[in-house]
């Protein structure tokens, strides 16, 4: 499963919303979502005035990469929705 049908759920669901807020591994178990163990997921919610941004780990790699090389892969990276 994909954080897509939790995020779908969370606008359909003010319950499971408050939820995935508050308790993300147990919401997401709900949803078929695995999270590692020893993992820690945070969930925040974007709103009229704030947007969080996500910085992922860079892969190992990166250092021999260009930089046109690396704006593809965070753009990959980005729509694939990598966060775990």
């Amino acid at each position: 499963m994909t954080i897509a049908k939790a995020v779908a759920r969370a606008w359909h669901d003010a319950a499971y919303k408050a939820k995935l807020l508050h308790d993300p591994h147990a919401a997401l178990r709900e949803e078929g979502v695995s999270v590692p163990e020893g993992a820690t997921v945070k969930v925040l919610e974007n709103d009229d005035d704030v947007h969080h941004v996500v910085l992922p780990k860079a892969p190992s790699n990166t250092g021999r990469m260009s930089r046109q090389d690396l704006e593809e892969l965070a753009t990959m990276m980005m729509m694939r929705g990598n966060i775990m």
